[in-house]
């Protein structure tokens, strides 16, 4: 619980930076949840080429409508692609911007520090962390979070797909599934939850 409270803190941070490109974020997770549930639509119209194949099995020049299946499915397919690019546009546009605000900002705190923490601390070092936090903030907006998105949508669509097939067999799936996304979930919260604290932290020393 306390994770979660720090990565939506972390966020409403980098919401700070990002000023009006922060809805660019927010229309970055909605296109690419979209995108997810698309990329499992030519698989229902697969299925639907297929049944109908095995429905006049083995008359199969009576099989109706396999065009419209296949170009339907390739016309889906491209659909998501193109989709999930726009998404990947809006979170890399906030994402660059947020960089560039948190660049200039740590940039501006620096200057007001003593002489003496330079000297300390070292130009280098405290260029590194500047550049490696505004580094990470960016793959974290651009990448990490538009793929959760998918990653959270995939599974529910999938779900839906399999009940639309085979409400059985659909069954016995998810609960493979379930044990799945359980495990990696947590592996997945594990490696997630070191860049908002890494990005936190920074954004804290330059606030």
């Amino acid at each position: 619980m306390a994770k979660k409270d720090e990565k939506s803190d972390t966020i409403k941070q980098l919401f700070g930076y990002a000023g009006n490109y922060r809805y660019l974020t927010i229309a970055s997770w909605v296109l690419a949840t979209i995108s997810a549930f698309v990329a499992l639509v030519p698989f229902y119209f697969i299925w639907r080429l297929i049944k109908e194949v095995l429905r006049v099995a083995p008359d199969y020049g009576n099989a109706q409508n396999l065009s419209v299946y296949g170009w339907s499915a390739v016309a889906f397919a491209i659909g998501a692609m193109l989709i999930y690019i726009g998404a990947l546009m809006c979170s890399h546009l906030s994402a660059f911007r947020i960089q560039a605000n948190m660049r200039s900002k740590l940039m501006r705190h620096i200057l007001t520090l003593p002489l003496g923490f330079m000297d300390e601390e070292g130009s280098g070092k405290v260029r590194k962390i500047v550049n490696e936090s505004s580094a990470a903030t960016e793959t974290y907006i651009a990448h990490q979070l538009p793929d959760k998105c998918v990653a959270t949508a995939t599974p529910i669509g999938l779900a839906i797909l399999l009940l639309v097939f085979d409400w059985r067999l659909g069954l016995l799936c998810l609960i493979r599934i379930c044990s799945n996304e359980l495990h990696d979930g947590r592996q997945y919260e594990k490696e997630d939850g070191r860049v908002p604290e890494c990005i936190g932290g920074n954004v804290e020393r330059g606030g």
